[in-house]
C-alpha cells in the first residue's frame, strides 16, 4: 500500500468513524426527541382523558340536578294539584249540602255580612230556584228582631257561582261566594290542608 493510499485510507476511516459517532449522536438526538414527544403525547393525552373524565363527572351531576329538579317540580305541581282539587271539593261540598243545612249556612252568611239591612242578594240560578223569597222575609223578620233595618230584596239578576251569594248596595258589590270566601281564607287554612293530605 503507497503513502497516498494510506493517507486516503486514514482520511476515509476518520470519516466513517466520524460518520458513526454522527448518526449514533444523531440516533441518540432522535430517541431523546422521540421520548420528549411520546412523554408529552402521554401528557397530553392523561390531561385529555382527565378533562373528559372531570366533564363527564360534571355533566352527570348537572343532568342528575336537572332531573332532581324536574322531579320536584313534577311532585309540587302533583301536591298543587292535590291541594286544588281539595279546595275544589270543599267547594263541591258545601253546594252539595241539604236543601235545610244550605239555607241555614246561608241565612248565617247573609245577617253577618248585612250592613245596612236594604241590601240587594244576588245568587247562582240554582239557588235562585232553590231559595224561595220567603227566604230572604225569613231573614228581614231575623234582622229587624236585632235591630237591624229588614228590607233586604232578592235580585233579579243571577251570577255564575257554585254557592253562596253576592251583596249589592248601590254600585258595591261584596262577594260571597263560597269560591271567594275559600280564596280569600286559602292562604290562611292551606298550610293546615298541606299538613292533612301530607
Amino acid at each position: 500500500m503507497t503513502g497516498v493510499e494510506k493517507i486516503k485510507e486514514r482520511i476515509l476511516e476518520e470519516a466513517r468513524s466520524q460518520a458513526e459517532t454522527n448518526i449514533e449522536r444523531a440516533k441518540e438526538q432522535a430517541d431523546a426527541i422521540i421520548e420528549t414527544a411520546q412523554k408529552d403525547a402521554d401528557s397530553r393525552k392523561n390531561k385529555i382523558l382527565e378533562k373528559a373524565r372531570q366533564d363527564a363527572v360534571e355533566l352527570k351531576k348537572r343532568l342528575r340536578s336537572v332531573a332532581e329538579l324536574e322531579a320536584r317540580k313534577k311532585k309540587l305541581q302533583a301536591k298543587q294539584e292535590v291541594i286544588e282539587e281539595a279546595f275544589n271539593a270543599a267547594i263541591e261540598k258545601l253546594s252539595a249540602l241539604s236543601d235545610e243545612e244550605y239555607k241555614k249556612i246561608i241565612t248565617q252568611m247573609i245577617i253577618s255580612s248585612v250592613e245596612t239591612g236594604t241590601e240587594e242578594i244576588i245568587l247562582s240560578p240554582k239557588d235562585k230556584k232553590k231559595l224561595s223569597p220567603d227566604f230572604i222575609q225569613k231573614i228581614n223578620k231575623e234582622l229587624a228582631s236585632k235591630k237591624i233595618k229588614g228590607n233586604l230584596t232578592l235580585s233579579k239578576e243571577t251570577r255564575d257561582i257554585k254557592g253562596g251569594f253576592i251583596l249589592k248596595s248601590g254600585d258595591i258589590e261584596t262577594n260571597n261566594s263560597f269560591e271567594a270566601l275559600i280564596r280569600m281564607k286559602r292562604e290562611e287554612i292551606e298550610p293546615d290542608v298541606v299538613k292533612a293530605l301530607f
